[in-house]
């Protein structure tokens, strides 16, 4: 048995999703998954870096600030999308210990972190010979 998160993702994200999906073939939850496992290690700070914004030199004694605004970004980025995935008992026992391991709020905001992190990241590429 399968049962649906909802995740709120960035329109470029759902794009950049969606443009895998149709070249690939691959699963919605396959597609955050993969991102899930590349990120896993990178996930808290992810999630910290989302809510804080613009951060603190590390030495500072004082904590940073929350970034702009949800209109501000918004504007400039797009309202977040819902986005669906389905997900077994197993898979959902994996997400919901990442989402205690990382202190994610919900599932939602675990997924959409690792999803726009992977699919909105800017790529390299190689120079021509």
């Amino acid at each position: 048995m399968t049962y649906q998160i909802s995740v709120y993702l960035l329109p470029a994200a759902v794009r950049a999703a969606e443009e895998i999906r149709r070249r690939t073939g691959m699963t919605n939850a396959a597609i955050a998954y993969d991102a899930l496992d590349v990120l896993r290690d990178r996930l808290a700070e992810l999630l910290t870096a989302r809510r804080s914004g613009p951060g603190r030199p590390s030495d500072s004694l004082f904590p940073s600030r929350r970034g702009q605004s949800t209109r501000v970004v918004a504007a400039r980025e797009g309202r977040r999308q819902l986005w669906a995935m389905r997900a077994t008992d197993a898979e959902l026992e994996v997400i919901d210990r990442l989402c205690r391991q990382t202190g994610a709020k919900s599932r939602s905001e675990l997924i959409s972190c690792a999803l726009e992190a992977q699919l909105l990241a800017p790529r390299r590429r190689g120079r021509p010979s």
